[in-house]
């Protein structure tokens, strides 16, 4: 059960990151499964959120070492990240170093490098 106070830094993160004020705020029903299976490193999440209404595509290179795991149940509509060193804030994706130093992300660019993509 939510608290409160989790309620309200829910809402308020909605409030900075998306430039709106949020149309419900409340708990998922959400069960953990049991057992799951690595499925790799994940170096970077591709998403499209609304700013102010407008939507906008996000692609966030996470920095060495920031990089949390992606884990799978083998049930459907389930993937799960766990662990890296990363904060999601009211501008986006924030990944530390191992000091909790702010680090910096990837950029397009060096994503574009990573995964041998042409320009």
């Amino acid at each position: 059960m939510p608290t409160k106070r989790d309620l309200a830094r829910a809402a308020e993160l909605y409030r900075e990151f998306r430039e709106d004020e949020p149309h419900a705020v409340g708990e998922l029903d959400v069960s953990l499964p049991d057992t799951v299976a690595e499925v790799g490193i994940c170096q970077f999440i591709g998403y499209v959120t609304t700013h102010a209404g407008v939507a906008t595509p996000y692609i966030h290179g996470f920095a060495p070492g920031s990089r949390p795991h992606l884990y799978s149940s083998g049930r459907k509509n389930e993937l799960f990240l766990f662990g890296g060193r990363f904060k999601m804030t009211a501008r986006g994706i924030v990944d530390f170093d191992a000091r909790g130093r702010e680090a910096r992300a990837l950029t397009t660019e060096e994503l574009r490098r990573m995964l041998k993509l042409e320009a």
